[in-house]
Protein backbone atom coordinates (compact mmCIF):
# COMPACT_ATOMS: atom_id res chain seq x y z
CA UNK A 1 0.00 0.00 0.00
CA UNK A 2 2.91 2.10 0.07
CA UNK A 3 3.44 4.96 -2.21
CA UNK A 4 -0.07 5.54 -3.18
CA UNK A 5 -0.67 9.08 -3.11
CA UNK A 6 -3.79 11.42 -3.79
CA UNK A 7 -2.58 11.21 -7.46
CA UNK A 8 -1.81 8.21 -8.57
CA UNK A 9 -4.88 6.62 -5.88
CA UNK A 10 -7.40 7.04 -9.21
CA UNK A 11 -5.31 3.29 -10.51
CA UNK A 12 -6.48 1.82 -7.03
CA UNK A 13 -10.34 -0.26 -7.61
CA UNK A 14 -12.07 -0.88 -4.50
CA UNK A 15 -14.58 -3.69 -4.89
CA UNK A 16 -16.94 -4.86 -2.02
CA UNK A 17 -18.50 -8.25 -1.94
CA UNK A 18 -21.68 -8.23 0.13
CA UNK A 19 -22.76 -11.50 0.87
CA UNK A 20 -25.27 -13.22 2.97
CA UNK A 21 -22.85 -14.69 5.75
CA UNK A 22 -19.61 -12.14 5.01
CA UNK A 23 -18.31 -9.40 3.99
CA UNK A 24 -15.17 -9.67 1.14
CA UNK A 25 -13.70 -6.18 0.05
CA UNK A 26 -10.75 -5.78 -2.11
CA UNK A 27 -8.25 -3.15 -3.64
CA UNK A 28 -6.46 -3.55 -6.55
CA UNK A 29 -4.00 -1.36 -8.55
CA UNK A 30 -4.59 -0.72 -12.34
CA UNK A 31 -1.21 1.57 -12.52
CA UNK A 32 0.80 -1.04 -14.23
CA UNK A 33 -0.14 -3.31 -17.14
CA UNK A 34 -0.86 -6.45 -14.54
CA UNK A 35 -3.10 -5.81 -12.22
CA UNK A 36 -1.70 -5.77 -8.27
CA UNK A 37 -3.67 -6.74 -5.25
CA UNK A 38 -2.88 -4.24 -2.75
CA UNK A 39 -5.22 -5.46 0.07
CA UNK A 40 -7.99 -7.69 1.14
CA UNK A 41 -10.31 -8.10 3.99
CA UNK A 42 -13.29 -11.01 4.89
CA UNK A 43 -15.56 -9.79 7.65
CA UNK A 44 -18.44 -12.20 9.17
CA UNK A 45 -21.60 -9.67 9.27
CA UNK A 46 -22.99 -10.86 12.44
CA UNK A 47 -25.91 -8.87 13.34
CA UNK A 48 -25.49 -5.43 11.79
CA UNK A 49 -24.43 -5.74 7.85
CA UNK A 50 -23.50 -2.22 7.60
CA UNK A 51 -21.12 -1.98 10.36
CA UNK A 52 -18.97 -5.09 8.83
CA UNK A 53 -18.92 -3.44 4.97
CA UNK A 54 -17.72 -0.32 7.24
CA UNK A 55 -14.92 -2.04 9.16
CA UNK A 56 -14.21 -4.39 5.11
CA UNK A 57 -13.68 -1.11 3.65
CA UNK A 58 -11.52 0.44 6.75
CA UNK A 59 -8.85 -2.54 6.77
CA UNK A 60 -7.99 -1.93 3.21
CA UNK A 61 -6.20 1.02 4.55
CA UNK A 62 -7.30 3.42 1.40
CA UNK A 63 -10.04 6.17 1.89
CA UNK A 64 -11.46 6.03 -1.19
CA UNK A 65 -15.34 5.60 -1.65
CA UNK A 66 -16.05 4.88 -5.06
CA UNK A 67 -16.77 0.98 -5.33
CA UNK A 68 -17.82 -1.74 -7.53
CA UNK A 69 -20.21 -4.18 -6.14
CA UNK A 70 -22.81 -6.64 -7.11
CA UNK A 71 -26.13 -8.29 -7.51
CA UNK A 72 -27.33 -11.74 -7.05
CA UNK A 73 -30.48 -13.51 -6.07
CA UNK A 74 -33.84 -14.62 -8.15
CA UNK A 75 -34.88 -11.50 -9.19
CA UNK A 76 -31.52 -11.07 -11.25
CA UNK A 77 -32.04 -12.61 -14.55
CA UNK A 78 -29.41 -13.48 -17.78
CA UNK A 79 -30.98 -14.56 -20.85
CA UNK A 80 -28.63 -15.37 -24.18
CA UNK A 81 -30.87 -14.55 -27.19
CA UNK A 82 -30.00 -14.85 -30.71
CA UNK A 83 -31.09 -11.67 -33.06
CA UNK A 84 -30.37 -10.46 -36.70
CA UNK A 85 -27.10 -8.88 -36.82
CA UNK A 86 -27.37 -5.25 -35.32
CA UNK A 87 -25.00 -2.01 -34.76
CA UNK A 88 -23.99 -0.90 -30.83
CA UNK A 89 -26.41 1.98 -31.88
CA UNK A 90 -30.05 -0.51 -33.32
CA UNK A 91 -29.32 -3.13 -30.73
CA UNK A 92 -29.38 -0.21 -27.38
CA UNK A 93 -33.17 0.75 -29.29
CA UNK A 94 -34.34 -2.89 -30.09
CA UNK A 95 -33.00 -4.32 -26.39
CA UNK A 96 -36.35 -3.42 -24.40
CA UNK A 97 -38.57 -4.58 -27.06
CA UNK A 98 -36.25 -8.32 -27.09
CA UNK A 99 -36.37 -8.26 -23.34
CA UNK A 100 -39.85 -7.97 -22.80
CA UNK A 101 -39.68 -11.25 -24.74
CA UNK A 102 -37.49 -13.15 -22.43
CA UNK A 103 -37.79 -11.27 -19.21
CA UNK A 104 -40.54 -12.73 -16.66
CA UNK A 105 -41.13 -9.26 -15.28
CA UNK A 106 -43.03 -5.75 -16.11
CA UNK A 107 -39.60 -3.92 -17.96
CA UNK A 108 -40.71 -1.16 -16.41
CA UNK A 109 -39.85 -2.94 -12.59
CA UNK A 110 -36.13 -3.40 -13.92
CA UNK A 111 -32.72 -2.15 -14.82
CA UNK A 112 -31.75 -3.71 -18.35
CA UNK A 113 -28.10 -4.13 -19.19
CA UNK A 114 -26.91 -6.00 -22.20
CA UNK A 115 -23.79 -6.83 -24.19
CA UNK A 116 -23.05 -8.13 -27.23
CA UNK A 117 -20.93 -12.12 -26.84
CA UNK A 118 -20.79 -13.36 -30.39
CA UNK A 119 -21.42 -13.31 -34.04
CA UNK A 120 -23.00 -16.35 -35.40
CA UNK A 121 -23.92 -17.46 -39.00
CA UNK A 122 -26.49 -15.97 -41.02
CA UNK A 123 -26.01 -12.98 -40.21
CA UNK A 124 -26.99 -13.25 -36.57
CA UNK A 125 -25.73 -12.12 -33.09
CA UNK A 126 -25.79 -13.72 -29.23
CA UNK A 127 -26.65 -11.36 -26.91
CA UNK A 128 -26.53 -10.87 -23.23
CA UNK A 129 -29.61 -9.28 -21.55
CA UNK A 130 -29.30 -8.65 -17.57
CA UNK A 131 -32.49 -7.63 -15.55
CA UNK A 132 -32.88 -6.53 -12.39
CA UNK A 133 -35.29 -5.58 -10.11
CA UNK A 134 -35.21 -1.85 -9.12
CA UNK A 135 -36.28 -2.68 -5.61
CA UNK A 136 -32.78 -5.14 -5.11
CA UNK A 137 -30.81 -2.09 -7.32
CA UNK A 138 -32.15 0.22 -4.38
CA UNK A 139 -31.34 -1.80 -1.72
CA UNK A 140 -27.69 -3.04 -2.51
CA UNK A 141 -27.24 0.94 -3.09
CA UNK A 142 -29.09 2.43 0.36
CA UNK A 143 -27.08 -0.14 2.10
CA UNK A 144 -23.60 0.73 0.64
CA UNK A 145 -24.52 4.49 0.95
CA UNK A 146 -25.54 3.91 4.74
CA UNK A 147 -21.65 2.69 4.77
CA UNK A 148 -20.81 5.67 3.46
CA UNK A 149 -19.39 4.14 0.11
CA UNK A 150 -20.24 5.45 -3.79
CA UNK A 151 -20.95 2.55 -5.54
CA UNK A 152 -19.91 3.14 -9.03
CA UNK A 153 -20.92 0.13 -10.69
CA UNK A 154 -23.27 -2.73 -9.34
CA UNK A 155 -22.24 -6.42 -11.44
CA UNK A 156 -24.01 -9.63 -11.12
CA UNK A 157 -22.04 -12.20 -8.67
CA UNK A 158 -21.77 -14.61 -11.56
CA UNK A 159 -20.19 -12.10 -14.32
CA UNK A 160 -18.29 -11.49 -11.74
CA UNK A 161 -16.72 -14.69 -11.27
CA UNK A 162 -16.18 -15.94 -14.58
CA UNK A 163 -14.37 -12.20 -15.08
CA UNK A 164 -12.04 -13.73 -12.74
CA UNK A 165 -12.16 -17.13 -13.90
CA UNK A 166 -11.27 -15.75 -17.06
CA UNK A 167 -8.21 -13.17 -15.97
CA UNK A 168 -6.33 -16.06 -14.21
CA UNK A 169 -5.95 -17.68 -17.90
CA UNK A 170 -5.80 -20.81 -15.97
CA UNK A 171 -7.94 -22.62 -19.48
CA UNK A 172 -8.57 -20.67 -21.59
CA UNK A 173 -9.31 -24.00 -24.76
CA UNK A 174 -12.38 -26.17 -22.78
CA UNK A 175 -15.43 -25.08 -21.61
CA UNK A 176 -15.36 -24.89 -17.65
CA UNK A 177 -18.36 -25.03 -15.65
CA UNK A 178 -17.93 -22.43 -12.35
CA UNK A 179 -19.27 -23.30 -9.21
CA UNK A 180 -18.76 -21.10 -6.48
CA UNK A 181 -20.74 -21.88 -3.05
CA UNK A 182 -21.78 -19.11 -0.94
CA UNK A 183 -23.76 -18.99 2.24
CA UNK A 184 -27.36 -18.67 0.84
CA UNK A 185 -27.07 -19.76 -2.68
CA UNK A 186 -24.35 -20.94 -5.59
CA UNK A 187 -23.15 -19.08 -8.82
CA UNK A 188 -23.30 -20.96 -11.52
CA UNK A 189 -21.51 -20.03 -15.38
CA UNK A 190 -20.07 -21.63 -18.47
CA UNK A 191 -16.94 -20.18 -19.96
CA UNK A 192 -15.24 -21.08 -23.00
CA UNK A 193 -12.37 -18.97 -25.09
CA UNK A 194 -13.17 -16.00 -22.52
CA UNK A 195 -16.99 -15.99 -23.29
CA UNK A 196 -19.32 -16.73 -20.69
CA UNK A 197 -22.70 -19.09 -22.15
CA UNK A 198 -24.53 -19.70 -19.24
CA UNK A 199 -25.34 -17.72 -16.09
CA UNK A 200 -27.75 -18.72 -12.74
CA UNK A 201 -27.62 -18.71 -9.14
CA UNK A 202 -28.91 -21.70 -7.35
CA UNK A 203 -30.80 -20.92 -4.49
CA UNK A 204 -29.02 -23.37 -1.89
CA UNK A 205 -25.65 -23.25 -0.42
CA UNK A 206 -23.62 -24.19 3.14
CA UNK A 207 -26.94 -22.90 5.31
CA UNK A 208 -28.91 -25.01 3.49
CA UNK A 209 -27.03 -28.12 5.07
CA UNK A 210 -27.20 -26.18 8.27
CA UNK A 211 -31.17 -25.49 8.33
CA UNK A 212 -30.84 -29.56 7.96
CA UNK A 213 -28.68 -30.47 10.61
CA UNK A 214 -31.18 -28.11 12.74
CA UNK A 215 -34.06 -29.64 11.75
CA UNK A 216 -32.75 -33.12 12.40
CA UNK A 217 -31.41 -32.61 15.86
CA UNK A 218 -34.00 -29.82 16.72
CA UNK A 219 -31.75 -27.43 17.78
CA UNK A 220 -31.37 -23.45 17.26
CA UNK A 221 -29.55 -23.10 13.23
CA UNK A 222 -26.73 -20.84 14.55
CA UNK A 223 -25.52 -23.83 16.69
CA UNK A 224 -25.97 -26.06 13.85
CA UNK A 225 -23.95 -24.14 11.82
CA UNK A 226 -21.16 -24.71 14.22
CA UNK A 227 -21.61 -28.20 14.46
CA UNK A 228 -21.14 -28.02 10.73
CA UNK A 229 -18.27 -25.93 10.39
CA UNK A 230 -16.51 -27.83 13.53
CA UNK A 231 -16.90 -31.70 11.45
CA UNK A 232 -16.54 -31.10 8.15
CA UNK A 233 -13.17 -28.77 9.22
CA UNK A 234 -11.70 -32.37 10.76
CA UNK A 235 -14.36 -34.66 8.67
CA UNK A 236 -11.72 -37.59 8.41
CA UNK A 237 -10.91 -38.04 11.87
CA UNK A 238 -14.34 -38.16 13.21
CA UNK A 239 -15.42 -41.21 13.56
CA UNK A 240 -18.98 -42.76 12.15
CA UNK A 241 -21.18 -42.27 15.27
CA UNK A 242 -19.20 -38.63 15.20
CA UNK A 243 -20.14 -37.85 11.47
CA UNK A 244 -23.59 -39.29 11.31
CA UNK A 245 -25.32 -35.57 12.17
CA UNK A 246 -23.77 -34.08 9.16
CA UNK A 247 -23.07 -36.76 6.41
CA UNK A 248 -26.74 -37.20 5.58
CA UNK A 249 -27.62 -33.73 5.32
CA UNK A 250 -24.21 -32.98 3.49
CA UNK A 251 -25.25 -35.40 1.10
CA UNK A 252 -28.94 -34.33 0.86
CA UNK A 253 -28.26 -30.79 0.65
CA UNK A 254 -25.05 -31.45 -2.46
CA UNK A 255 -27.22 -34.02 -4.15
CA UNK A 256 -29.51 -30.89 -4.62
CA UNK A 257 -26.72 -28.81 -5.44
CA UNK A 258 -25.47 -30.88 -8.15
CA UNK A 259 -28.64 -32.05 -9.58
CA UNK A 260 -29.10 -28.69 -10.65
CA UNK A 261 -25.80 -28.06 -11.96
CA UNK A 262 -26.12 -30.73 -14.10
CA UNK A 263 -29.34 -29.61 -15.55
CA UNK A 264 -27.44 -26.20 -16.66
CA UNK A 265 -24.50 -28.26 -17.65
CA UNK A 266 -26.50 -30.83 -19.88
CA UNK A 267 -29.12 -27.66 -21.50
CA UNK A 268 -25.62 -26.05 -22.55
CA UNK A 269 -24.20 -29.50 -24.22
CA UNK A 270 -27.13 -29.70 -25.92
CA UNK A 271 -27.89 -26.62 -27.08
CA UNK A 272 -23.63 -26.22 -27.97
CA UNK A 273 -22.95 -29.82 -28.99
CA UNK A 274 -19.80 -28.88 -26.53
CA UNK A 275 -19.21 -31.28 -23.50
CA UNK A 276 -18.69 -29.23 -19.89
CA UNK A 277 -15.37 -30.58 -19.70
CA UNK A 278 -13.77 -28.98 -16.73
CA UNK A 279 -15.70 -27.91 -13.31
CA UNK A 280 -14.21 -25.13 -11.15
CA UNK A 281 -14.98 -25.03 -7.47
CA UNK A 282 -15.17 -21.92 -5.12
CA UNK A 283 -17.07 -20.39 -2.20
CA UNK A 284 -16.00 -20.94 1.00
CA UNK A 285 -17.79 -24.29 1.93
CA UNK A 286 -15.71 -25.84 -1.32
CA UNK A 287 -12.37 -25.43 1.28
CA UNK A 288 -13.44 -28.14 3.17
CA UNK A 289 -11.80 -31.61 1.31
CA UNK A 290 -15.18 -33.87 2.11
CA UNK A 291 -17.45 -31.08 -0.07
CA UNK A 292 -14.57 -31.25 -2.88
CA UNK A 293 -14.99 -35.06 -2.90
CA UNK A 294 -18.63 -35.90 -2.77
CA UNK A 295 -18.76 -32.68 -5.67
CA UNK A 296 -16.23 -34.60 -8.00
CA UNK A 297 -18.08 -38.10 -7.49
CA UNK A 298 -21.93 -36.81 -7.97
CA UNK A 299 -20.36 -34.42 -11.13
CA UNK A 300 -18.60 -37.13 -12.53
CA UNK A 301 -16.07 -34.90 -14.49
CA UNK A 302 -12.53 -33.69 -14.10
CA UNK A 303 -13.51 -31.03 -11.05
CA UNK A 304 -10.66 -28.90 -8.83
CA UNK A 305 -10.27 -26.12 -7.01
CA UNK A 306 -8.98 -22.78 -8.34
CA UNK A 307 -7.25 -19.20 -6.87
CA UNK A 308 -8.61 -16.16 -7.95
CA UNK A 309 -5.95 -14.27 -7.67
CA UNK A 310 -3.86 -16.19 -9.93
CA UNK A 311 -2.40 -13.81 -12.74
CA UNK A 312 -2.78 -10.73 -10.27
CA UNK A 313 0.68 -9.57 -8.36
CA UNK A 314 0.49 -9.39 -4.64
CA UNK A 315 1.78 -6.88 -2.83
CA UNK A 316 4.58 -7.38 -0.55
CA UNK A 317 2.63 -6.51 2.41
CA UNK A 318 0.40 -9.39 2.14
CA UNK A 319 0.88 -12.38 3.59
CA UNK A 320 0.76 -14.99 0.81
CA UNK A 321 -0.12 -17.85 2.82
CA UNK A 322 -3.62 -16.54 4.09
CA UNK A 323 -4.28 -15.41 0.65
CA UNK A 324 -4.18 -19.03 -0.42
CA UNK A 325 -6.17 -20.02 2.62
CA UNK A 326 -8.57 -17.69 1.95
CA UNK A 327 -9.05 -17.51 -2.11
CA UNK A 328 -11.77 -19.64 -2.41
CA UNK A 329 -13.93 -17.04 -0.49
CA UNK A 330 -12.87 -14.15 -2.95
CA UNK A 331 -13.63 -15.24 -6.35
CA UNK A 332 -16.09 -12.87 -6.49
CA UNK A 333 -14.73 -9.89 -5.10
CA UNK A 334 -11.79 -10.45 -7.26
CA UNK A 335 -13.96 -10.35 -10.08
CA UNK A 336 -15.16 -7.00 -9.25
CA UNK A 337 -11.93 -5.58 -8.48
CA UNK A 338 -10.45 -6.70 -11.70
CA UNK A 339 -13.39 -3.96 -13.22
CA UNK A 340 -11.70 -0.44 -14.22
CA UNK A 341 -14.37 2.22 -13.35
CA UNK A 342 -11.68 5.28 -14.23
Amino acid sequence: MQGFTKKNLKDVQIAVDIGNYSIKAMAVSHAKAQPVLLNFSIKPIGDNIIKAITQAHAELGFTKIKVVASLSGPTVIARYIDIPSMNNEELAGAIRFEAEKVIPYDISEVQLDFAKIEDLDNNRIRVLIVAAKKDLVDSQMKILSEAGLEPVILDVDSFALANAFIHTGIDNTNVCGLLNIGFNKSNLNIVKDGKTYLSRDIDIGGRSIAKLIAENLSIPEKEALKIMEDKLARFEQLSEDERKPIEAPVADILSRLTDEAALSFDFYENQHESNVAKVFISGGISMFKTIEAFLKEALSRDLQKWNPVTGIEVSENLDSKKIVESSPQLAVVTGLALRKTE
